[in-house]
Formats: structure tokens, sequence, C-alpha cells
């Protein structure tokens, strides 16, 4: 079986080894028939200078002053307006999706509720305390539930109310 295997392996080695001339041409016709098209370069565009000048312009680094922010805001109208005077809450720089609810605290008939940020720092806040970026202003407290009112900016000068709610976490 040996010699069988080896003769059969010998035969084959032996058929390639053969006239490959007619194979040399078909490759090099074809080569010569088939030329790959590469279309030309697109010309560069010409460069043009941009002179920018930020003498005026508020750093963009830097975040906006809060006097920047209140001179946008038209006071001047006679419809529903946030009291700007007010001294902002630590938790009116965290959007509500950031803070949530841990529970309650109950000291005769009032009740707080335990309001945590996403930095972790835990916070009490009663009815008519402030959260949000919105100035949300917290309308009811109950043993699940914060109801808070937001002034949301209507885009005219005016603001509108809108009515948000936070559910007790248990994670």
């Amino acid at each position: 079986m040996r010699y069988f295997m080896t003769s059969l392996m010998l035969l084959m080695v032996g058929g390639c080894s053969g006239d490959r001339s007619d194979l040399e041409l078909f490759v090099t016709t074809t080569k010569a028939q088939h030329v790959a098209y590469i279309p030309p370069l697109k010309e560069t565009p010409k460069f043009e200078h941009f002179n920018y000048q930020s003498e005026l312009l508020r750093s963009p680094f830097v975040p906006p002053s809060r006097e920047l922010t209140e001179e946008v805001i038209d006071t001047s109208k006679d419809c529903l307006q946030p009291d700007l005077k007010r001294r902002k809450s630590r938790l009116e720089t965290y959007a509500l999706d950031n803070l949530k609810m841990r529970g309650t605290l109950t000291e005769g008939k009032q009740i707080w509720a335990l309001v945590q940020s996403s930095d972790g720092n835990v916070y009490r806040l009663g009815i008519g305390d402030y959260l949000g970026l919105y100035h949300g202003q917290i309308a009811v407290v109950t043993d699940r539930n914060i109801e808070i009112k937001e002034l949301v900016p209507d885009g005219s000068g005016c603001w509108t109310e809108r009515s948000s709610s936070m559910e007790l976490s248990g994670e």
C-alpha cells in the first residue's frame, strides 16, 4: 500500500511539470486586454483664510455668568415670571432626572422628603423648597411621591407652569 501511495504522488507531481506555454499565453493576453481604469484625482480645494476675532465674544471655555443669563429674560411683560432675584438652592443645579426620592421624615404634621442627588448627598426638602433646573417648587409631599411645579420658558418671554413628580425610589 505504501508503494502504491508513493507512486500515485509521483504521478500527480509529474503531471504538473508539462508544457505551460498555453497557460502563460492566456495570462499575458488577459492582462493586456483588461487594463484597470483609475480616475484622476480631484483638485485640492484652495485654502481660504478666516480671521476669527473673539475679543468681543464670551469664551466658550468659561460658563456664562448669572448676569448674562438673566439679561436675556424679559421681565417687563405682564405674564408668569420666575423670581430671578431669589437665591438658588444647591438642588437647582441638578436636572430632575439626576435626583431620586429616597424616603420621608415626619415631624408632627410636617412631612419632609429625602432627596438624593447624583453625587450621593441626601437633602431634606419640604413644601415650598426649590429643586431642578426649571425653577421647580415642591407643591405636595406624600410618603410615596413629590409633586413639583416648574416654570418653563415658552420662547416669547413668558413662562408656563408644568407639573412634574418624583416617586419613591428603592434602588
